[in-house]
C-alpha cells in the first residue's frame, strides 16, 4: 500500500561571506573562499587598522596599530626572552618582535589570543619589516573570526 510522504525543507537565511568562512574554519580549519578578516576589512579599516599589505610598505620608524590573526608564536633559547610572534590578514603576514617586559605585562594576551592587535614602532631594513610591540590588545569587532590553531613555542 504506497503512502504519501509530505516532508517540507526547512529554510534558513542564507549565510553571508564572514559566516560562509567561519564554517569553513569550523570544520576544516581553512577556507578556499577567503579570509576569516576578509569580510571584516571595512570595519577595521574604520578603527583605523591598515591590512598587512599596507603595514609593510610603510616607513621604518613609523608608530603603526594594526591587528590579524596569530599564526604563529616564538621564544627561541637564544633569544634572551624575546618572543617573537606572526601575524596574518587577508593581504599577507605582519612580524613581531616582543621583548620581555611587553610581554609580561601582556603574557595572557600574548599566549593565549587568536585574534590580537598591536601598536608599535615598525622596523624596516633591507626588506624585512617587523613591528616591535608596545601594546598588544584585543580588536573590539561586533564578531570575531575563527581561525585554526597557531603554531605556539616549537
Amino acid at each position: 500500500m504506497p503512502l504519501e510522504s509530505v516532508e517540507e525543507t526547512p529554510e534558513f537565511p542564507a549565510l553571508d561571506a564572514f559566516e560562509t568562512i567561519a564554517w569553513d574554519y569550523h570544520a576544516s580549519s581553512h577556507s578556499t573562499r577567503g579570509h576569516p578578516l576578509g569580510p571584516l576589512r571595512e570595519a577595521l579599516r574604520v578603527q583605523g587598522l591598515p591590512d598587512a599589505a599596507t603595514v609593510g610598505k610603510m616607513r621604518h620608524g613609523k608608530h603603526v596599530r594594526y591587528a590579524g590573526l596569530v599564526i604563529c608564536r616564538q621564544r627561541p633559547g637564544t633569544a634572551s626572552g624575546v618572543t617573537f610572534m606572526t601575524l596574518e590578514d587577508e593581504t599577507g603576514f605582519v612580524n613581531l618582535v616582543i621583548w620581555t617586559r611587553v610581554f609580561e605585562r601582556y603574557a595572557v594576551l600574548a599566549k593565549t589570543a587568536a585574534f590580537l592587535g598591536v601598536t608599535g614602532k615598525l622596523e624596516a631594513r633591507d626588506g624585512v619589516v617587523h613591528v616591535i610591540a608596545d601594546e598588544l590588545w584585543t580588536p573590539r569587532l561586533s564578531v570575531q573570526p575563527r581561525h585554526g590553531r597557531s603554531r605556539d613555542f616549537h
